[in-house]
Order: C-alpha cells, then sequence, then structure tokens
C-alpha cells in the first residue's frame, strides 16, 4: 500500500485482502473445518457461476473481487448483490438488526482515523515538489506526491481559481521529480490501459 503510493499510483488494499485474506486464508480454513463456502456482504452477484454487477450499480463492489479465482468464487456467495442498499437497510431494520442505520464506510479499515494522506507521511516522510499546470507553469507546492490520486479534485491547495473559473483535476503524478500536474476535467480522458497479472475466470 505505501509503496504503491510511493511510486505515484493509487492502490486499492481491498483487491489484495480479498484475494489473499478473506478468500485465500478464511476460506482455506473455512473448507478445512468441514464449511462449503464464504459468505460475505459484497454487492456484487454470481450468476451462473460468473461474477457479474450488484443489481445496486452505485453500490457495485465487483471491481475488487474481479482477482479471485475460479476456485475461489465457486465457494464464495454474495447475498446482498441481488438487493439496492435501500432494499438491505429496510430489511436489516424489519429485523432489529442495530447496522440497518449504520452509515456507509469509504475508509481503508486498517487506517483507523480515516487520514490517508497522514498515515502515508508519517511512513514516507515530508517529500516536497511542485503542482504545475499542463503547460509547466507552477502553481504551487505539496508536501509529497502521496498526497494525490488521479481524477481528484478537492485538497488541492493551489490558492488562486483557474483562468476560466473551471475545476482543476489531478492529471498526472511524477514520483520521481516529485511534480502533481493539474488541469481540466477533459484531460483526463484516457485512450489507452495497460493491464498487469490478468484473471481468467469466465471460463
Amino acid at each position: 500500500f505505501v509503496g504503491e503510493y510511493a511510486e505515484g499510483r493509487t492502490p486499492n488494499p481491498c483487491l489484495r485482502c480479498n484475494e489473499k485474506i478473506k478468500f485465500a486464508a478464511v476460506l482455506d480454513r473455512a473448507v478445512a473445518l468441514g464449511f462449503d463456502a464464504v459468505c460475505t456482504g459484497h454487492h456484487a452477484r454470481l450468476d451462473g457461476g460468473r461474477l457479474r454487477r450488484s443489481v445496486d450499480a452505485a453500490k457495485d463492489q465487483s471491481y475488487v473481487l474481479a482477482v479471485l479465482s475460479r476456485r475461489q468464487l465457486d465457494r464464495a456467495l454474495f447475498p446482498l448483490g441481488w438487493s439496492t442498499k435501500d432494499e438491505v437497510r429496510a430489511e436489516a431494520a424489519q429485523r432489529g438488526l442495530a447496522v440497518a442505520d449504520k452509515p456507509d464506510s469509504h475508509d481503508v479499515c486498517f487506517i483507523a482515523d480515516g487520514d490517508t494522506r497522514a498515515f502515508l507521511a508519517g511512513r514516507l516522510g515530508s517529500a516536497p515538489g511542485s503542482i504545475v499546470a499542463e503547460d509547466g507553469t507552477r502553481l504551487g507546492t505539496h508536501g509529497g506526491t502521496y498526497g494525490f490520486t488521479i481524477g481528484q479534485r478537492k485538497g488541492l491547495r493551489v490558492g488562486a481559481p483557474a483562468g476560466d473559473g473551471r475545476p482543476r483535476y489531478v492529471l498526472d503524478i511524477e514520483s520521481a521529480s516529485r511534480t502533481v500536474t493539474i488541469g481540466p476535467r477533459e484531460s483526463l480522458d484516457v485512450c489507452d490501459i495497460t493491464a498487469q497479472r490478468p484473471v481468467w475466470t469466465g471460463c
């Protein structure tokens, strides 16, 4: 997690947790104890053995499960994926469960206070650099590229608004030169994707 941020990338620790802990260590232990499967509250569906998006597109979590192997998916259950979050909350309330009104969590589970930037700063230290426009114009400074994510809009701390008054977004993070490039939303358009470690589970 820390290493990926140090390289200017934004990792999703849930991917590795699902792959290495929930559906490796926990599943293996469950099978060893005689259980048939591991059931989780992920918003995703298994349809004919294939991983599908949740019926609630706004809450879909199938992307953090896409790293699972065919063997792991065969021993997984995702019952919430067939319901919207509102329907799940309504059923929980009907059953008298305290979690019916529990706020949604968007934080990384091992960062208790939710301050990812401070967590990384404590491990990577101060690494000041420049925030620049697409043309290279220096707009401000930062304490470490690890505090930014491609597509980020808030917390850029460049002071003056863009000349056209439109919001600016993080377009590029160059960890070696400690440079964060920001610009208009349309500059975030992606034409090519380079992928690594494909997992073939559709067959």
